[in-house]
């Protein structure tokens, strides 16, 4: 091999090696991005399940209103309140749906359905109050049955915020984990990479560069 050959060969060791770390390096931030990703999901899930819960409990707040009203006028506002927030209820829903991972769509989806149902009943409490009698709301909406409805539907909404609480813990576990074994990947990778360049490129300046030309020189 010429001189040049040798030369070029210490630098495309070298060159290996960058070229190594920076792809292990490019792959860290790719997947630790992804990661984040997930965990930022998880996080958001959460909140709109607790988002969805403290709207269903406004809406029972405004019907208990509702009931207490002495006439339709008086119960107006409190059906208002009622409508806002079953508005509130379909936005959390829908803006929550595309954050959901396929295998707990039917879950979702199940809550959802339970949601379309409230949405159904509460509406007619408002209506019954505004345009009927406070009374006849009562009569819809104050009892053991829709009580026991309503509390089956927030624990709905309960077991999947808690899914996603457990999910956002396992992937915080899966990150440091990562973490740490990529840093030691870079380490080790970086370390040896280094050695092997600088024993390379060592022999090939010594033995195939200097001590030729030295020679050369003395003859």
């Amino acid at each position: 091999m010429r001189i040049r050959g040798k030369v070029l060969s210490i630098v495309g060791i070298m060159g290996m090696v960058a070229a190594l770390i920076t792809g292990i390096g490019l792959y860290v931030v790719t997947e630790y991005g992804h990661q984040i990703q997930r965990l930022d999901n998880s996080s958001k899930r959460a909140l709109y399940g607790e988002s969805l819960n403290r709207h269903v409990t406004a809406v029972v707040m405004e019907a208990r209103g509702i009931y207490a009203a002495a006439n339709t006028e008086k119960a107006k506002q409190f059906a208002e309140g009622i409508m806002t927030q079953l508005d509130e209820i379909d936005r959390v829903i829908s803006e929550w749906r595309p954050l959901i991972e396929a295998e707990k769509l039917p879950a979702f989806d199940a809550m959802a359905a339970r949601a379309a149902e409230f949405r159904t009943f509460r509406a007619e409490t408002a209506r019954l109050g505004r345009d009927i009698d406070p009374v006849k709301a009562n009569e819809q909406g104050n009892n053991e049955a829709n009580r026991a409805n309503r509390k089956a539907f927030q624990a709905e909404i309960d077991t999947i915020v808690a899914a996603d609480l457990e999910n956002y813990e396992v992937i915080q576990g899966e990150i440091a984990g990562f973490e740490g074994t990529m840093r030691t990947l870079m380490l080790v990778t970086a370390g040896i990479g280094i050695l092997a360049g600088t024993a390379a490129a060592l022999y090939l300046g010594t033995s195939q560069l200097a001590r030729p030309i030295g020679k050369l020189t003395l003859a």
